[in-house]
């Protein structure tokens, strides 16, 4: 696994020095580049997430010239660990990120989430978790994280837990392998959870289980466990990752469009709303 850039908006609000310092820790860890982006312009508040709005909308005396500053002085910051570069754009803010993602390309995108999808705005983060070219490491605002944000371990030396529900479907299998090749370049140790919403009297759990077991590489059986749980898939994950407090979740997106959230609970973003560690998409 390769990450060479990492992309993190910022709307200068509260989310910012955590959006920071979990993309610091990602470019120092695997030595790559740290673009720091901020956007002028937004579309209308129906459409978008408050801060789009309002950063849209400054006060007098906070249009380029600020960001510029502002922008500066965030590098010095980060530049004492990092390499880190800035960028201003202006425009509809998640198909900014989107196109920047893609252009520059970036291998990851940090962003915390102010809020989900609702009647009076759609969110920039859950489009991004959607449509981005590249996987998304996001956490929800106002949720205080568990641990300080680190891929590496403390002084124990014991490696760091991270929990990956899985499905089994494609997509999922696809997340597996993600997190394998993380765990070929970090000391992390991989919980792979299954959860099982229906009878499990009938064997069902004993064959997830082995179907989990099957999954795990030869390379990686001594840094992997797997477990099945009974219950609401979104809540029993959430339930998991409070009992163990992993570093992080890794989880897969299906495809799903706006209207289908309306009538249905989305897994990723029900367990993004409410765990207390940042997840990796």
């Amino acid at each position: 696994m390769r990450i060479r850039t990492v992309l993190c908006p910022l709307d200068f609000t509260g989310l910012d020095e955590l959006e920071i310092s979990v993309a610091v820790e990602v470019c120092r860890t695997f030595d790559a580049t740290l673009v720091l982006h901020h956007n002028l312009a937004a579309p209308e508040p129906a459409f978008s997430r408050v801060w789009e709005w309002t950063g849209a909308h400054q006060a007098p005396g906070e249009g380029k010239l600020d960001v510029d500053r502002r922008l500066e002085g965030l590098l010095e910051q980060v530049r004492r660990d990092v390499r880190a570069e800035a960028t201003i754009t202006s425009g509809p803010v998640a198909r900014v990120v989107l196109a920047l993602a893609e252009q520059l390309p970036v291998e990851l995108v940090v962003l915390g989430s102010h809020g989900w999808s609702t009647a009076d705005h759609a969110s920039v983060t859950e489009r991004l978790i959607d449509e981005s070219p590249c996987p998304v490491l996001t956490f929800q605002e106002g949720v205080a994280l568990m641990q300080a944000f680190r891929l590496h371990p403390e002084a124990d030396g014991k490696p760091l837990p991270v929990v990956v529900p899985t499905d089994l479907t494609r997509t999922s299998t696809s997340t597996m392998a993600y997190a394998y090749a993380l765990a070929r370049e970090l000391p992390i140790r991989l919980d792979l959870l299954h959860v099982l919403s229906g009878d499990p009297s009938n064997g069902a759990a004993e064959h997830a289980q082995s179907t989990l077991d099957a999954h795990v590489p030869p390379d990686m059986v001594d840094r992997v466990s797997a477990h099945v749980r009974i219950g609401p898939a979104a809540d029993t994950i959430v339930q998991y990752v409070d009992e163990t407090e992993p570093a992080f979740v890794v989880m897969g997106e299906h495809a799903h469009t706006w209207l289908r959230r309306v009538f249905t609970r989305d897994t990723t973003r029900a367990v993004v709303h409410d765990v207390r560690c940042p997840v990796w998409v």
